[in-house]
């Protein structure tokens, strides 16, 4: 019978980690790998969790150091043997950690698989009881995670597993990211009940990482793997409420696997900020991310430098929400958020020293901006953070809407011969396209297209009336170069042509 050890591993290195958990093929050597921590806090909690054999740990660590956590060890799990990982400058540390009843210590730089198994199997034979054997599906997992992280191994056990070698059969990989679930034990079971749900359909649990982790679903041809698995995720809306899977192409040899985990892991970076009320998304329901624009930051800061606060955030917005339609990487739109607005809110805070809201308002963006998950909440953040803004502007400048108002009328009445545009007003008065539209609508009672229109008319009216102009210049006079859809649009609101509202209004 083959007795296996426990073992936790403590370092706050990600690399150092994972580099431990990938040096040896550890259930083939008699050991089980339970888990690992980036501190002592960390590892004492996955000790009271799992009662590990042999805890391996790092003596410099953060929030609790190894000197702390093999000393309560000592204390509260005296069945624990430990042995320490230290540097070259580490002696004094390794001095301590032997007196608080380390079994043995390893140099980081000369550590290799063969020195780590030997004390390893130092340790187990110290160790006075045993553990259950290891099953073939614990070993075909460990081989399959070697395999995912990069190492050569045995394929022909994990085709013959997943019964890859047979006609018609298929495999897809489902994966996620936990670094944000409650509970792993909850993503066990939930995978645990499908596999279980689903006796045509054979699967093998990976874990590469304390991150990525998930399973290969092999399969006959023809079989709705989709909905059953969706189903059963379903359930995790409650315990694991930002928990997101994708599942990719199907694929037919093991040869594939891999190439197929590391493009999918690729293409499922940062998806689930698109997805906040969908579990489970397809690879080839994915986003492709694009390269956006950058932003004018010339053109910004001009705004900026001129006390031009309106403009700056018209350019913010545009900017934004042409990136928020573009597909853009979530973090590289984070990352421009929080610089824009930063920038923003700092000239503000220089502007208007007495005001304290914009500095308040700074650092609750900053905060807010670093903890946003969904595309969703991400626009909710910016809409209310430039509404927050404008109020602030407007009560330390109030602005006379009725100024407004006759500044916008007094430039149509400008130029209504030429091309006119919303867009282009907004631009002019430094408003927000969506602004100026529900101003305009909510002073003119109409749209700002239906008042230059009217504009237009009107002073159509007037050329009819009072000149000896023909149709086609007094059409172009107004802003129409078409005569017959100047004609159609004349009639359509004055129930008569041209011609005859001059013969009616000239008599």
């Amino acid at each position: 019978m083959t007795i296996l050890r426990t073992v936790l591993v403590v370092d706050d290195e990600a690399t150092i980690r994972d580099g431990l958990k990938h040096m040896i093929r550890w259930e083939q050597e008699g050991f089980r790998l339970l888990g690992d921590a980036a501190n002592g806090q960390e590892a004492l909690a996955l000790i009271h969790e799992l009662n590990p054999d042999i805890v391996i740990t790092d003596l410099k660590m953060p929030q609790m150091d190894g000197l702390q956590l093999t000393t309560i060890i000592q204390q509260q799990y005296p069945e624990v043997h430990f042995l320490v990982l230290s540097s070259y400058d580490d002696f004094q540390y390794v001095s301590q950690s032997f007196r608080n009843g380390a079994v043995d210590y390893l140099l980081k730089p000369t550590l290799t698989p063969t020195l780590l198994l030997k004390t390893l199997h130092n340790i187990s034979q110290k160790l006075s009881h045993t553990k259950g054997s290891v099953t073939e599906e614990t070993q075909l997992q460990e081989s399959l995670n070697r395999y995912l992280a990069g190492y050569e191994e045995p394929l022909a056990p994990l085709a013959d597993y997943l019964a890859l070698d047979q006609p018609q059969q298929q495999a897809q990989i489902l994966t996620t990211n936990f670094s944000g679930f409650r509970a792993n034990d909850q993503l066990l079971h939930a995978l645990t009940e499908f596999t279980q749900s689903q006796p045509q359909v054979k699967t093998l649990f990976f874990q590469t990482s304390n991150k990525d982790a998930g399973l290969v679903i092999s399969y006959p041809e023809g079989t709705d793997v989709y909905s059953s698995l969706k189903e059963t995720l379903e359930q995790l809306r409650f315990t694991e409420p930002d928990a997101f899977f994708t599942l990719s192409v199907p694929f037919r040899k093991i040869e594939q696997l891999r190439d197929h985990f590391v493009t999918l892991k690729a293409k499922s970076q940062g998806q689930s900020f698109f997805y906040k009320r969908q579990r489970l998304v397809l690879e080839q329901e994915l986003f492709l991310y694009i390269e956006s624009d950058r932003f004018d930051t010339k053109k910004f800061l001009r705004a900026l430098l001129d006390n031009n606060f309106l403009l700056g955030i018209t350019r913010i917005e545009e900017y934004l929400n042409d990136m928020i339609l573009s597909n853009v990487d979530p973090t590289f739109l984070k990352q421009q958020a929080s610089s824009i607005f930063y920038t923003l809110l700092s000239r503000l805070e220089e502007e208007f020293p007495t005001a304290p809201r914009f500095s308040r308002l700074k650092a609750e963006f900053l905060h807010a901006i670093g903890h946003v998950q969904y595309l969703e909440d991400f626009s909710d953040l910016l809409l209310a953070t430039i509404d927050d803004i404008r109020q602030q502007l407007t009560t330390l400048s109030p602005l006379d809407e009725d100024d407004l108002l006759v500044a916008i009328q007094r430039f149509i009445q400008d130029n209504y011969t030429k091309s006119l545009s919303l867009s282009e007003l907004a631009e002019t008065f430094h408003f927000s396209y969506t602004y100026l539209s529900a101003f305009l609508s909510a002073k003119l009672k109409m749209s700002f297209s239906e008042y230059v229109k009217k504009t237009r008319l009107d002073k159509a009216k007037e050329l009819l009336t009072q000149s000896d102009l023909n149709l086609s210049e007094i059409s172009e006079a107004v802003g129409y170069s078409d005569i017959s859809y100047f004609s159609r649009i004349f009639k359509k609101e004055c129930q008569v042509t041209p011609s005859k509202y001059r013969r009616l209004n000239q008599l």
